[in-house]
């Protein structure tokens, strides 16, 4: 069994999914503090549009599994979403009472010590204008990158702010997903952990300079083979729900004319 935690290259992207979300309320603020807590310096998310406009972090499009039956969360307000406890389905009593954020609250809480990989999982019309108006206002383009798996969610995303960097989640980088990844100028195609492979990782590097996985999950077993799996090919990087399972690290340098 792997020991913990794993070791990655100095620069490889560690990136806590939906903040530290297998030991706190997934996109609460109680997961993305843990995960600065832990020494993780980005997080990933997923914004959704209220019926009144405003940028939420959630995930499911229904409240559902959150213990919230089936409402849609695109038809509810913001103030209806935020009065929500989005912390008793993961533990009543280490985080009931936990409330979803706004993205405007994690920027405001976080500021620029944080990348924030964003992603479009709503499909309400403005979502993406609503995403890059935040990020312009609180000047953060440097530190964001804008990721769906709707590439036409990213090709509206480029047209209102050409600035942002963009990132495509896809199953695995075939043929066609390489072409048509060709139309768009992406930082990064983001394959799924399980069909990652050193020759795949190649060509995917031809078309976007940064290859991220997702998909850590699964039994403890198959997520440790699924990081070293990941790192192995030659990954940049990773969105993960332990990411202290993992530790970046400089590589050590050979020495030449040292002592035996």
């Amino acid at each position: 069994m792997s020991r913990l935690p794993i070791h990655a290259p100095a620069r490889f992207r560690i990136i806590a999914h939906r903040g530290a979300s297998a030991y706190a309320p997934e996109n609460t603020l109680a997961a993305f503090e843990l995960a600065a807590r832990m020494g993780v310096t980005e997080f990933e998310t997923d914004a959704q549009l209220s019926r009144d406009g405003q940028v939420l972090l959630c995930h499911d499009d229904t409240l559902e599994r959150y213990g919230h039956g089936a409402q849609q969360v695109e038809a509810m307000t913001a103030a209806d979403l935020l009065a929500l406890d989005m912390g008793a389905w993961f533990s009543p009593f280490l985080y009931g009472g936990a409330r979803m954020m706004t993205l405007d609250a994690l920027f405001r809480h976080f500021g620029p010590a944080f990348v924030y990989h964003i992603e479009i999982k709503g499909s309400a019309p403005g979502l993406e204008a609503a995403v890059a108006g935040l990020v312009a206002q609180y000047g953060l383009a440097a530190q964001t990158v804008i990721t769906s798996f709707r590439f036409d969610a990213l090709a509206q995303m480029h047209a209102h702010a050409p600035d942002l960097r963009l990132g495509w989640l896809v199953d695995r980088g075939d043929a066609p997903t390489l072409a048509q990844a060709r139309q768009l100028p992406l930082l990064q195609l983001c394959p799924r952990a399980e069909f990652v492979t050193p020759a795949a990782v190649a060509a995917a590097r031809a078309i976007a300079p940064e290859v991220r996985a997702w998909g850590l999950t699964g039994s403890r077993a198959q997520t440790l083979e699924r990081i070293e799996r990941v790192i192995a090919a030659g990954c940049d990087g990773m969105t993960i729900d332990w990411p202290d399972w993992v530790v970046a690290h400089a590589q050590p340098t050979e020495q030449t004319g040292a002592a035996p």
